[in-house]
This record gives structure tokens, sequence and C-alpha cells, in this order.
């Protein structure tokens, strides 16, 4: 009743803690309308982070709160491992991308974008065209990790929204 908008009183704060409890949320996660988005994985910056698609649509490592100004639907959450990106990025960090195309998406040419190179490896990092056709170049912004030259990618895509460990909301 209480969802469909047909009780007609505004509930008590213990059948709030009621259902809370039944549900194992917390009781402010009742009225909440933000959608939760999957941890899909993780994503190296520095560590060696193999992509690993085990889980089905809508699972994944645990679950965030959506940003406000991300849609719910078609955003994928990675969370970050390794120091490579540091300041800019660091680990435990949620990045929010979209990809919803094959390929490496022009957007992310000279910028930070996360990708899978063909051997496998997940990686959040400054990306480039390289010197031959079909490879990149995936640069760090911390000085003690070394550029890649001439990585080939399965794909490539811009991110939507960085959060911080410490602004990440579990859900």
């Amino acid at each position: 009743m209480i969802e469909r908008g047909a009780h007609n009183k505004k509930p008590s704060s213990k059948l709030i803690a009621t259902l809370a409890n039944a549900l194992g949320v917390a009781p402010g996660a009742i009225f909440d309308t933000r959608q939760p988005v999957a941890v899909a994985g993780r994503v190296g910056a520095g560590s060696a982070v193999e992509l690993i698609d085990a889980y089905a649509k809508g699972d994944g490592l645990y679950h965030v709160a959506a940003p406000d100004d991300l849609p719910s639907s078609g955003i994928v959450a990675v969370e970050v491992k390794g120091d490579s990106m540091s300041p800019l990025i660091e680990e435990g960090d949620i990045i929010f991308f979209t990809r919803h195309f094959l390929g490496v998406h022009e957007d992310v040419l000279g910028h930070v974008g996360i990708c899978q190179t063909q051997d496998g490896r997940a990686l959040v990092k400054q990306i480039r065209a390289g010197r031959e056709e079909g490879t990149f170049d995936l640069f760090s912004v911390n000085p003690a990790n070394p550029p890649e030259y001439g990585v080939k990618l399965v794909w490539a895509a811009p991110w939507r929204r960085h959060l911080r460990r410490q602004d990440v909301e579990q859900v």
C-alpha cells in the first residue's frame, strides 16, 4: 500500500524501521529514489587487472548509488585498483562510463578513459592514437608509471563521472 501510494497516512518511524529491517537496508533507503548501479568489476591503474565479465546483468561486486546527473540505465561502474593515475584517480575510486558501441570511441582520444586491451587487461589511462594504425598509446598521470606504446585495444570509452572512494555510497 505504501509503494502504491494507497496508504492514507504517513508511515510511522516504527513501520519504516520494520520494513528496512525486513529488506536488509538502512531506513533512509526506503524513500531513496536513486537507482543502484552494479560495480561490474575492477579496472587497473598501474595494477594488472584482467577483465572478467562473470556477473549476470545487474549484478557485480557490489552496488553504488547512481549520481543524480547520470541515467540509471546504460551506465557501467568500475572500481579502480592501483595508483598510476594518482592524484587524479585514486585506488578505490569509482568510475562510471557508458559502452553502447564497438571499438574505440572517438571522444576518448586525448582523454582519460576506460579500455580493454587485446591481451585482456582492463585499464584506466589517458588514451592517444598510436603511430601505427590500429594501435594506441596509454599514459599515466603518476610519473612513476611509464607510458605503454603501440597497444591494441578491443574497446575504449570515455568516463562519464568519477567518485572518490570516500564519497561512494554502497546500496
